[in-house]
């Protein structure tokens, strides 16, 4: 683990978390000066203060270790369902994903086929990294642009795509979902369906 490396990303997970210095050693359980010396890179922390601080900040070890730089690869569309779960079950971001499968008279043409659409709204106050994704899926996409037109080397584009990733390198949580019984379950189905309908 880079001793600086750690103390970057600790620093930007206090900061997502608007807190303090104090306030986020109170959060963590740990003395405000371990906090500041582990921010400042004087001190590395145990693995126990590690293993806390992930799974209060609900962060991968990875990341905070600042190791989350391996090649992830996709070989199947299983692996890509996954990552689809995972993008959905993540706070700061907000998808919207439309399956249009219902073609009249199940009749394909040119401009009405079978298509999904995955929704990404930039303004939405409610998911804080809606705007930064946006903005990164725009360099992901000229990027990309660049290489299938031959306007850039394989190796630019290379280089380009780690300057995106190290540029967007914020921290994200995952959802967590209560066990919920049967009728709780039904009660916050209702209340999700009212909602939906006070919408309309």
């Amino acid at each position: 683990m880079s001793n600086i490396n750690f103390g970057d990303k600790l620093q930007t997970l206090r900061k997502s978390f608007q807190m303090t210095q104090k306030e986020f050693a109170q959060f963590l359980n740990i003395p405000q000066p371990s906090l500041s010396a582990y921010e400042n890179n004087r001190n590395s922390p145990t693995m126990e203060v590690l293993i806390n601080i992930a799974q209060l900040c609900n962060v991968s070890l990875d990341w905070l270790c600042g190791i989350s730089s391996a090649k992830h690869t996709l070989s199947t569309l299983g692996d890509i369902a996954e990552f689809m779960y995972m993008l959905l079950e993540i706070n700061e971001l907000e998808f919207h994903i439309d399956v249009h499968d219902h073609l009249q008279n199940d009749i394909e043409t040119d401009n009405k086929k079978w298509h999904a659409n995955i929704t990404v709204y930039g303004n939405d106050p409610e998911h804080i990294q809606n705007s930064d994704f946006c903005i990164m899926l725009k360099s992901v996409v000229n990027n990309y642009k660049d290489l299938e037109t031959y306007s850039v080397s394989k190796d630019m584009y290379d280089i380009a795509k780690e300057k995106t990733k190290e540029y967007y390198n914020l921290p994200i949580t995952q959802k967590k979902f209560p066990q919920l019984s049967h009728e709780e379950r039904l009660k916050k189905q209702l209340e999700y369906l009212k909602s939906q309908l006070d919408k309309i």
